[in-house]
């Protein structure tokens, strides 16, 4: 398995640096960075400099500011003491590394399900767009995604071989994750539910399993620790992050309005900012407090928007994160002049969308993403095949896990529907890509089918 995951890991990072390499070429730093990537840049370096003059003390440990996780901080802190003036593009190469031990990960998880799947699952993982693109950017999307794998590996093992290794693999998972995106945080409950439903499913629980979930809550509980602990002290909140009521005013409420009336998403945000602005509050207000106040406004508008239209919003968004291809994140095609999918103009949503599909003020653009459009629905008609050929081996357990993710990752995001928002999943979809790969060519059950076997072959010689 060792030559396998290296010829792997090999394959991948040269696909991810060749890309990345070829856009910085080309067009420089900015090619390498996102709407939101300058945040992130600053963040890592002002640690860096601060580190370097000697001046970090106490909290200023996790980071300069709270809407920024620390080990995204640390990484691109990283890049910017070794890179200098080239931190983008050393922290986007550490990010193909980074993603190449991914689908290294999903090979571990392809097997641990069905050895028949493993090898399509690693091949569709290393040329998959999403993640090569996301890597190519300045985000701590690609480093969660490595940590995601991790702790789904974890708990794929820890199921078939319960023992304290493998949730220890959860727990570093999970830790690590939520240290780069926090939204991982709640899944935790609802991953420790599932496997102890699953192993009293299967009359397999035990109180010393009990004790090891238990540990895998608790350690990540300690990670977290110091981020609640620094917003107390400094911020006054014990919240993990300001980001929530901000992202419920700008993003959630203003995307249920122009689904259920069509006002567009501008002018919804706008609405809920004019509202925001006339609460009473100071000058100096932190950011949990202005998060605070966006709260205030948005919660009571959600509680007066009948549930069948949130639904549908969600329902939507859904559609949206499973259908958009990767390509219009990638820089040469985003910075396309264009008007964004947001400002399209529409008298409903299905409008909105048909426009921006098929009305695009930039051919180019539009053929792109309509090519996209079309290779994203073979892989998803591919998907599906593997899901239900999964159910029907009796892999139960690990396609519940799998598709408890997926549905998890859904639901935070909601109405908000972007490729990078879709980047979680990805583990769960390459797999379900494997096994697809092995339901198409199996020749009759149980015997894996020759160009499978020519695939795993490849990577194994």
């Amino acid at each position: 398995m060792a030559k396998t995951a290296l010829k792997i890991f090999f394959v991948a990072l040269a696909i991810r640096w060749t890309y990345s390499l070829v856009i910085f070429l080309t067009m420089g730093d900015t090619g390498l960075m996102g709407v939101d990537s300058s945040s992130y840049l600053d963040a890592g370096r002002t640690f860096a400099a601060s580190l370097t003059a000697g001046s970090l003390h106490e909290w200023q440990w996790l980071g300069p500011n709270p809407y920024v996780m620390p080990l995204e901080v640390w990484l691109v802190g990283l890049s910017a003491l070794v890179a200098g003036q080239h931190t983008v593009l050393c922290d986007v190469l550490a990010q193909g590394a980074l993603d190449a031990g991914t689908c290294i990960v999903i090979y571990g998880m392809a097997k641990e399900i069905d050895p028949r799947y493993a090898a399509a699952a690693a091949c569709a993982a290393a040329i998959n767009p999403t993640q090569i693109v996301m890597a190519g950017m300045v985000y701590p999307d690609t480093p969660f995604l490595l940590f995601v794998a991790l702790f789904l590996f974890g708990a794929l093992r820890w199921f078939e071989r319960p023992s304290w290794p493998h949730s220890l693999l959860m727990a570093l998972g999970l830790s690590c994750a939520a240290l780069f995106r926090i939204l991982v945080v709640p899944f935790a409950f609802v991953l420790v539910i599932f496997l102890a439903a699953a192993l009293s499913f299967t009359a397999r629980f035990q109180k010393q399993l009990f004790i090891q979930l238990a540990s895998v809550f608790f350690v990540l509980v300690l990670s977290i620790a110091p981020i609640s602990i620094r917003n107390a002290k400094v911020y006054d909140s014990w919240a993990l992050t300001p980001q929530s009521g901000m992202h419920l005013a700008r993003w959630i409420v203003p995307l249920i309005w122009e689904v259920r009336d069509g006002t567009p998403w501008a002018q919804g945000r706008a609405e809920m900012e004019r509202r925001a602005d006339k609460l009473p509050h100071s000058a100096d207000e932190n950011v949990f407090q202005l998060s605070q106040r966006y709260t205030e406004v948005a919660v009571p508008e959600l509680k007066r928007i009948d549930p069948g239209v949130i639904a549908k919003a969600w329902l939507i968004g859904a559609v949206l994160n499973l259908g958009t291809p990767a390509i219009i994140l990638s820089p040469p095609v985003a910075q396309l002049p264009r008007t964004g999918f947001y400002a399209t103009p529409g008298k409903s949503i299905w409008a909105k969308i048909g426009n921006f599909l098929f009305r695009s003020d930039n051919a180019i653009f539009g053929w792109v993403l309509l090519a996209g459009i079309a290779g994203l629905s073979v892989m998803r008609i591919l998907q599906f095949a593997g899901f239900g050929s999964m159910l029907r081996h009796n892999h139960w357990m690990a396609t519940g896990l799998l598709a408890l993710w997926c549905l998890f990752i859904l639901t935070v995001n909601g109405p908000v529907a972007s490729p990078k928002y879709r980047l979680p999943m990805e583990p769960a979809l390459m797999i379900m890509a494997g096994a697809g790969w092995a339901f198409l060519f199996m020749k009759r059950q149980g015997r894996i089918p020759p160009a499978l076997t020519a695939t795993a072959e490849t990577f194994s010689h």
